[in-house]
C-alpha cells in the first residue's frame, strides 16, 4: 500500500524542514498543504523533499481533510509541523504499509508532549494516543476547530515508537498557545449558541479535575502547570464565546 504523510502548515518556516526530514525516509511521499504562509515555509518544505500544494487556510478540520484528499496514497499518516517521528515509529509505519490489507486496523501512536525540555508522562498529555495511520477510504477528519480528530468506526491498534510533539515548548510558549487556541475554539462554541453564565467555571473546573485525576501532579511542577493553564484556557474560551454570541 502506498503510504502518504500529510502535513498542513501556516508560517512554519522554523519547524517544517525537521518535520519532513523525520518522516521522509519511511513513506512514499510527504504532502505539505500550505494555508498561505508569508514566510519561507513553502520553500523549506520543498527543499526538504516534500510535495507542496497550497490552499487558503479555512480551519483545521477542513484543511486536514483537504490534505488527505490531495495525497497520492490511500494509506495516510497524519503529522503536524511541530511533531517529529522517531526511528522506531518510522520503521513501524514502513512495515505497516508493506503488510497492509483490507483487514488491517488503523493505528494510534504514542505522542510525547514536551514542556520545558522534558516529555510529560502523566495526566491528559501523558495519555495522548491519537489515531494517525488510516485508510482514507474508511475515515475522515471531524471535530471542532482547533480540536480536529480522525473519525473512524473500526478497532485500532497501537504502533511501536513515539511521536515527539513540540520539543521546544516552554511554559511561556504554552501559555501563549493556550490563549490562541481559546480564541479559535470560542468561535466554534459560539456558533452552537451562547454558553450559560456558569459555563466558564463549570468547564474550567471539570478540565482541572479530569487532568488531576489522570495523574498530572506526578509530573511535578510541569504537571501542575499543564493542569492550571489548561483549566484557565478552557474557562477563557467559554468567556470569549459568551461575548461572541451576545
Amino acid at each position: 500500500m502506498f503510504l502518504s504523510a500529510v502535513i498542513i502548515t501556516l508560517d512554519e518556516e522554523a519547524r517544517i524542514a525537521d518535520a519532513v526530514a523525520s518522516i521522509r525516509p519511511w513513506v512514499g511521499e510527504v504532502l505539505v498543504l500550505d494555508g498561505g504562509s508569508r514566510d519561507a515555509t513553502v520553500q523549506r518544505a520543498r527543499a526538504a523533499g516534500a510535495r507542496v500544494e497550497q490552499h487558503p487556510f479555512d480551519g483545521f478540520v477542513t484543511q486536514k481533510q483537504r490534505a488527505v484528499e490531495l495525497a497520492r496514497g490511500d494509506l495516510i499518516f497524519a503529522l503536524d509541523a511541530d511533531e517529529r517521528v522517531d526511528p522506531t515509529l518510522g520503521r513501524a509505519l514502513s512495515e505497516a504499509a508493506r503488510s497492509w490489507s483490507s483487514a488491517s486496523k488503523p493505528a494510534r501512536v504514542r505522542r510525547l508532549n514536551y514542556l520545558d525540555g522534558e516529555p510529560l508522562r502523566h495526566g491528559r498529555w501523558g495519555h495522548d494516543r491519537p489515531v494517525r495511520l488510516f485508510d482514507r477510504r474508511r475515515a475522515r477528519y471531524g471535530g471542532e476547530d482547533p480540536h480536529d480528530h480522525v473519525v473512524i468506526a473500526e478497532p485500532t491498534r497501537l504502533l511501536d515508537g513515539s511521536l515527539h510533539h513540540d520539543l521546544d515548548r516552554d511554559t511561556r510558549a504554552y501559555v501563549r498557545g493556550t490563549v490562541r487556541h481559546a480564541r479559535r475554539a470560542a468561535a466554534s462554541i459560539a456558533h452552537r449558541g451562547r454558553p450559560g453564565v456558569a459555563a466558564p467555571l463549570l468547564h474550567g473546573g471539570a478540565h482541572l479535575v479530569r487532568t488531576l485525576a489522570l495523574g498530572a501532579p506526578l509530573d511535578g511542577r510541569r504537571g501542575w502547570t499543564v493542569a492550571w493553564v489548561g483549566a484557565l484556557g478552557t474557562a477563557r474560551k467559554y468567556r470569549i464565546a459568551r461575548r461572541l454570541a451576545s
